[in-house]
């Protein structure tokens, strides 16, 4: 049997606690339905959440310091489980059109040779009415930096307060649907790119002389 394919779905948001928009993050509850949809297609789904990690603000990366012993030793622990994942999908929230501080400086920690080459799936929310689109071309233009590659198919979640039921279920037929879709995109791709390289190795640039 075929081990599973092993995603990294990342949250974005810090938020604890009750609020005009509910108790907690709805990242926590967006998350949650997409960890149980992509699980359902098969995949092994690895959930990194900022407000489960003690990141400090950002000062120095991992690959930009001389020696990198001094960093504790779950975040290598995580370089280690980033270089090994088959694909990357991310829940963001969208703060004032803009992505969250605590999803790119958790991703910042990290060197883009530990995201390359994979693919990431991009899903957003808001309380609004625009479920996050303002940032998925900020977030698509991050997440390409760092040499993930997007899958086509995008999935916004509008006005999420309405979305879920009292105990944290989506409710809603058409996000489902599109949440869905973009799993099995995602799988498809993780599958595709994986089975690819073994035949035919990502080129490695030339050493500068």
């Amino acid at each position: 049997m075929a081990a599973k394919l092993k995603t990294i779905l990342f949250l974005s948001s810090c938020r604890k606690g009750a609020s005009f928009t509910g108790e907690g993050s709805w990242g926590d509850r967006v998350g949650k339905a997409m960890k149980e949809i992509l699980e359902e297609q098969g995949l092994e789904v690895s959930l990194w959440d900022p407000k489960d990690s003690p990141y400090t603000i950002l000062e120095q990366p991992l690959h930009l310091v001389p020696d990198a012993s001094g960093f504790p030793q779950w975040m290598h622990d995580k370089k280690k489980e980033l270089e090994e994942a088959d694909s990357f999908i991310i829940c963001s929230a969208e703060y004032n059109s803009a992505l969250p501080p605590a999803l790119t400086n958790m991703l910042d920690h990290y060197p883009p040779a530990a995201y390359k080459d994979r693919p990431v799936a991009l899903l957003t929310y808001s309380v609004g009415p625009f479920g996050g689109c303002r940032i998925q071309i900020n977030l698509k233009a991050h997440v390409t930096e760092l040499g993930m590659v997007p899958v086509p198919a995008s999935c916004t979640v509008m006005s999420v307060g309405s979305m879920f039921d009292e105990e944290g279920n989506l409710t809603d037929d058409r996000v489902k649907a599109n949440m869905v879709k973009q799993a099995k995109e995602l799988k498809w791709y993780a599958e595709a790119l994986k089975s690819y390289k073994q035949v035919r190795p990502v080129p490695v640039p030339p050493k500068k002389q």
